[in-house]
C-alpha cells in the first residue's frame, strides 16, 4: 500500500483554472473572494441607486442621522445562478443574510449605529479530474477543494445633523471572519492508493475607516458623498500569518431628486481601487439608476446597474449588468416594514458568462 500525500497550497492553485460548484460568483475564486453589496433590499431593488440615502444600507454613515428612534433592519437573499463556459454549464443556488443594522439617537442630534455586512464571500467548491504519473505509471485522480466561510465587515458608526441641510457621519470597520479550507485527492485505483485529505481553518483580520456627508440643496434635491479606506487583510493559520493583501481605497457619490410627493429618482456611482489586492484583481467603477414610486406605506421600486467585478482572470475586469424591481409594505402603524425585491444580473469575462436571479427580503422594525 502506497500513501500519497498532497499539499493544500498546491491543490488550491487549481482554483485559478477549474470550474466551481458553489460560489456567489465564479469570478471571485480568481482572487480574494466575491465582494458583498452594502445595500438594503430597498436600495438593491433600485439597482443600488438609493443606497447612499438609505439609513439601513451599510454604505453611508451620514444617512443614519435621520433615524429618530431605535430601529433595526435585516436583509436576506436567495439566488439561482447559471454559469456557461464554452459548451459547459453549471446551475447553482445559494442563500444568505448579508446585512444587519441597528441604530438610534443617543445624545442630542447624535445617532449611533452598528451592524455587519458581507465584505467578501469565500465559500466555494472545486472538482477537477487529472492523471498523474507515479513510479512511471499513469494514475487517474479526482481532486476536490472546498472553502466554507466569509469575511464580514463589522461597523460602528456615528452621525449627526450639523445643519438643517448638512449631515455628517464617520465609522470604524473591523474586517474579520474565517474559512475552513479542505483538499481531497481520490485515486481511481482505490485498492492501491488511499484517499488523502488535508484541511485548515484560516482566520482573517483587517481594519478600515469611512466618512460621508449628505447635503440638501433644497427640499427636493439631496446630494451624497462618501470615502472609505481599508488597510490590509491578514490571513492566519494557527496564529501564524500566511498572507497579507492590500485592501481598496474607495469613494463615491449620489444624487436624489423628488419631483413630487409620491416619486423619487436617484443615481449613484462608486470607484474602488481593488487592483492593489493581488493576483487577478482589478480597479472597479460601478453606476446605478433607480426610482421609487407611490406612497411611503406601499412604494414600487425599480432600477438598473452596471460596472465591473473586482476579480477575474486576465488583464481586463469582468463586467456586470443588472435589472431589479421590488415593493415595500409598512405595517403596525409604521413601526415595521417588509421589503421585497427581484434582481437579474449578467456577468461576463474571459469566456465565462454568469446569469443570476435573486429574490430579496428585508425587514425593518421600529419598536
Amino acid at each position: 500500500m502506497t500513501r500519497v500525500s498532497i499539499s493544500l497550497a498546491a491543490l488550491a492553485a487549481l482554483a485559478l483554472t477549474a470550474p466551481a460548484r458553489a460560489q456567489d460568483s465564479q469570478f471571485g475564486i480568481h482572487g480574494l473572494g466575491t465582494p458583498g453589496r452594502w445595500e438594503s433590499v430597498r436600495a438593491r431593488a433600485t439597482g443600488g441607486a438609493f443606497a447612499p440615502f438609505d439609513a439601513f444600507s451599510p454604505l453611508l454613515e451620514a444617512a443614519v442621522a435621520d433615524v429618530q428612534r431605535v430601529s433595526a433592519g435585516v436583509t436576506g437573499a436567495a439566488s439561482w445562478r447559471s454559469a456557461d463556459f464554452g459548451t459547459e454549464r453549471a446551475t447553482l443556488r445559494g442563500s444568505r443574510f448579508p446585512a444587519f443594522l441597528i441604530g438610534g439617537p443617543i445624545v442630542g442630534h447624535l445617532v449611533l449605529a452598528g451592524g455587519f455586512s458581507t465584505y467578501l464571500d469565500k465559500s466555494f467548491g472545486i472538482v477537477t479530474h487529472d492523471t498523474i504519473v507515479i513510479r512511471g505509471n499513469p494514475e487517474p485522480v479526482t481532486d476536490e477543494i472546498t472553502s466554507d466561510g466569509a469575511v464580514s465587515d463589522l461597523r460602528l458608526a456615528l452621525a449627526a445633523r450639523v445643519h438643517s441641510r448638512l449631515a455628517l457621519g464617520f465609522a470604524l470597520h473591523g474586517i474579520t471572519g474565517s474559512t475552513h479550507v479542505s483538499a481531497t485527492r481520490r485515486f481511481d485505483d482505490s485498492t492501491t492508493y488511499r484517499t488523502a485529505i488535508v484541511g485548515n481553518t484560516i482566520a482573517y483580520h483587517g481594519l478600515g475607516g469611512s466618512a460621508s456627508a449628505l447635503y440638501d440643496v433644497n427640499a427636493d434635491l439631496r446630494l451624497a458623498a462618501w470615502v472609505r479606506s481599508d488597510t490590509k487583510l491578514r490571513a492566519d493559520i494557527g496564529g501564524q500569518t500566511v498572507s497579507t493583501n492590500d485592501l481598496p481605497f474607495a469613494f463615491g457619490g449620489g444624487v436624489r431628486w423628488r419631483p413630487g410627493t409620491d416619486a423619487a429618482i436617484a443615481a449613484a456611482v462608486a470607484w474602488r481601487h481593488w487592483g492593489v489586492a493581488g493576483l487577478n484583481a482589478h480597479d472597479t467603477f460601478d453606476w446605478s439608476f433607480g426610482a421609487e414610486l407611490g406612497s411611503l406605506t406601499s412604494p414600487v421600486r425599480f432600477g438598473v446597474r452596471g460596472g465591473e467585478l473586482a476579480f477575474g482572470p486576465g488583464a481586463k475586469a469582468p463586467t456586470e449588468f443588472g435589472l431589479s424591481a421590488g415593493i415595500g409594505k409598512q405595517f403596525s402603524g409604521g413601526r415595521g416594514r417588509l421589503d421585497f425585491g427581484l434582481e437579474r444580473l449578467e456577468r461576463k469575462g474571459a469566456g465565462l458568462t454568469e446569469r443570476v436571479w435573486s429574490v430579496l427580503l428585508g425587514l425593518t422594525v421600529r419598536p
